[in-house]
């Protein structure tokens, strides 16, 4: 897995999106998660990995991102 896609959902998660989610799945969200950033935000994903670091301006980006995943994300049961 690249350095962004672990970045990202390490930060999903330590920053407490992944709260409400059940244990049993987490990993289909992550799955879904990182396709979904990969599809419509790789552009943050890639000011991680020139970066190497979450910039202010990225952190912004990246909280948006994961709070409309977050609203339109549909995981299987």
């Amino acid at each position: 897995m690249p350095l962004h896609q672990q970045v990202e959902i390490l930060y999903a998660a330590v920053n407490g999106y992944l709260d409400d989610v059940a244990v049993a799945k987490a990993r289909p969200f992550a799955v879904a998660f990182q396709r979904f950033m990969e599809t419509n935000h790789p552009a943050i994903g890639k000011d991680i990995d020139d970066q190497k670091q979450i910039t202010p301006e990225t952190e912004d980006k990246l909280k948006e991102a994961i709070e409309e995943f977050k609203k339109s994300a549909s995981l299987p049961e």
